[in-house]
This record gives C-alpha cells, sequence and structure tokens, in this order.
C-alpha cells in the first residue's frame, strides 16, 4: 500500500487557511505540530493516508486521525499503522506515505491544465525513459494501477505539479 499528495504552494489560486479551515479538517484525536503552512501540511498526510488505504469512500479528511511529528530530519506522520513523510520544497509539499523503504516516487511540473490526463501521459514516458512499457489502468475500485500486471500505485497533481509513488520494484 502506499499513497502521495502534492499541494503547489505558489498556485495563484491558493488561499491562505485560517484556524477555522483547520477546524473543517482536524479529527479529536490528531496530534500536530505549529507549522506555518500546518492546513496543507494536515490537508496533504491525511490524503495521502487516504489513498494508501485504497478504499471506494469519498475523501473524508476529518474522519481520518493523524499524529504529525517533526524532527531534525523533516516532518513525519503516522495514522492507524500507516507512516509517512512530508517533503517540504520552495514550490511544492508532498505527503508520501506507505512502507517507505518500498516506495519511490517522481514529480512532474508543468502547465497542463487538463492534469487528470497530462499526469498520466508523463508517467507512461517516465517509466518509458527506465525502459519500461507499461500503461496506467485501474482496479476493481477504478484506482490507478500500473499494467500489466495491476500493480498499484498512488497519483496526486496539484497546480503545476503532479506526482506518483510506485514500488521500487518497477524499476
Amino acid at each position: 500500500m502506499l499513497g502521495i499528495d502534492i499541494v503547489d504552494l505558489k498556485d495563484p489560486t491558493f488561499k491562505e487557511r485560517n484556524s477555522r479551515s483547520l477546524d473543517l479538517i482536524q479529527n479529536e484525536e490528531d496530534s500536530i505540530i505549529d507549522h506555518p503552512n500546518l492546513f496543507w501540511v494536515l490537508w496533504s498526510a491525511k490524503e495521502a493516508v487516504f489513498k494508501c488505504k485504497r478504499e471506494p469512500l469519498n475523501f473524508a479528511p476529518k474522519k481520518i486521525p493523524i499524529t504529525i511529528s517533526q524532527e531534525n530530519d523533516g516532518i513525519s506522520f503516522a495514522s492507524e499503522g500507516i507512516k509517512g513523510q512530508i517533503l517540504e520544497k520552495d514550490d511544492y509539499m508532498l505527503a508520501i506515505c506507505g512502507d517507505l523503504d518500498q516506495i519511490d516516487f517522481h514529480v512532474f511540473e508543468d502547465s497542463n491544465e487538463n492534469w487528470g490526463e497530462g499526469v498520466r501521459f508523463m508517467i507512461i514516458n517516465y517509466f518509458r525513459d527506465y525502459g519500461c512499457d507499461y500503461h496506467i489502468g485501474s482496479d476493481e475500485l477504478n484506482l490507478p494501477t500500473i499494467e500489466p500486471d495491476q500493480i498499484e500505485i498512488s497519483i496526486s497533481h496539484h497546480g503545476r505539479f503532479g506526482a506518483v509513488a510506485f514500488p521500487k520494484s518497477l524499476l
């Protein structure tokens, strides 16, 4: 299982979030840190966990309890046995979770307005650069997989960025 979420911190439609916004996604069991982009840290961690579970439900961040901690080497999070990390760059924030030793990921940047198709095309080209002839499919829940072997992947896009998490064994 793996999950990924990306937030474009320079998206022109990006809005500042306040404590009222935080109340809309915070679970009473959440353990959080002090961070200037706390809303997006919490949101992206919860969305990555949701994707990791691969359940056919609507994303309801308030229902996902999460513990976020900050250490010298960065921000980590955990929820119901799922562990993850937040990667912060100047332009984006990325949350990735699952068996982190077995997961790899790639971030794409483009101004593509149709990320739903654009990111899939970029993922296929990324794997082709490594000599892999894969295509994107979906499982019985309509969640993304790499074909022909129906290997689970996780896809995210926001603003100028797209991202994919996949098992290291694919490359």
